[in-house]
């Protein structure tokens, strides 16, 4: 058993370093990465022997072609390998590179699956086509008073920005914007109240060079589940005139400030002067909380009347003074 021992020992060390002595594939590469069909493109590897044999066979592999590699630099143990000119199909290809010495050892670089690329045009710049992936909303079931937010996540191989990232919501385009990470490789949300009704939503983005994609590929996203809130009246508030004193040539303000708890805008917001109605307008604020305002002049009378009166467009509406009306303003010579 001794005597067996050190055998074993000089055999495996034997066996191991002719498992190291093989050839060594580095620096792959195929230039130019994007082109077109009249481009030509080249392959180029670095081969190295420790023990300073030639290859008898180095090739790249482009999809399933071989071509083969001839000595461009440096030695035929230690140099650098090219390919001739090489034309290409339109698409999206791949690589590998293969040497073998005469021994019969060989080496692959990489040494497994293949580099992507040369991406080929037919006309133009080959465009790969950008990925949308994990889209949701948060939350899944709510209140019309909740607000939805829905997100998805963009890549553009090509490392460029969308023209646009969009969730359509029941056939309503909602466009959205960058969240988190790079504009070609980020996070995009839009964020949105929602109806108790049957929703459905999906995505689509469109790239750099007018590729689009969705999500998912076919149909849509069932979903968020809405509950119907009852509908809160919309409150008014810090109603006014400027000035409350003037001439038939002073312009006069009415101001009223519109507040939903259930966010509507007015469908309905109007000031009643002497039983005339007129609209007015934002000006300052949000449509569904807001200051709004109507301008006019107004005939000489110490007799004015006005009120407010607003609808939010589901049934709540709101009038002040509840009952009669304010005086002002005087307007005398």
């Amino acid at each position: 058993m001794k005597k067996i021992l050190p055998s074993l020992l000089v055999f495996a060390c034997l066996w191991a370093s002719s498992w190291t002595e093989r050839p060594w594939l580095t620096h792959g590469k195929v230039t130019p990465l994007y082109g077109t069909m009249r481009t030509s493109y080249i392959a180029e590897i670095t081969y190295t022997h420790p023990e300073g044999l030639p290859p008898v066979a180095i090739k790249v592999f482009i999809g399933d072609t071989p071509y083969e590699l001839n000595l461009k630099r440096g030695r035929p143990e230690k140099g650098i390998y090219r390919s001739a000119p090489i034309v290409l199909p339109p698409g999206e290809h791949s690589f590998y590179f293969y040497a073998e010495d005469e021994k019969g050892m060989m080496d692959r670089f990489p040494r497994y699956g293949e580099k992507k690329g040369p991406f080929v045009g037919q006309k133009k710049r080959y465009n790969r086509k950008p990925n949308l992936s994990n889209g949701g909303v948060y939350f899944d079931y709510g209140d019309e008073k909740d607000i939805y937010t829905f997100t998805v996540n963009y890549y553009d191989p090509d490392c460029h920005p969308p023209k646009s990232v969009i969730c359509w919501v029941n056939g309503i385009p909602c466009p959205m914007s960058l969240h988190k990470g790079a504009s070609s490789n980020g996070i995009y949300l839009v964020k949105r109240k929602m109806k108790a009704k049957p929703n459905a939503y999906y995505f689509t983005a469109e790239d750099f060079d007018g590729a689009m994609v969705s999500l998912p590929g076919i149909g849509f996203i069932r979903g968020p589940v809405v509950e119907k809130t009852e509908n809160e009246e919309p409150i008014l508030s810090d109603w006014r005139v400027e000035p409350n004193l003037g001439g038939p040539k002073t312009r006069y303000t009415f101001y009223v400030t519109y507040k939903d708890p259930d966010c509507d805008p007015p469908s309905i917001i109007q000031v009643v002067i002497n039983d005339y109605p007129h609209c007015l307008r934002l000006h300052k604020g949000k449509k569904y909380e807001g200051t709004y305002i109507f301008r006019t002049h107004l005939l000489e009378s110490t007799d004015h009347r006005y009120y407010f009166y607003a609808e939010d467009g589901r049934g709540g509406v709101r009038r002040v003074p509840e009952r009669g009306a304010f005086h002002g303003p005087v307007v005398i010579r």
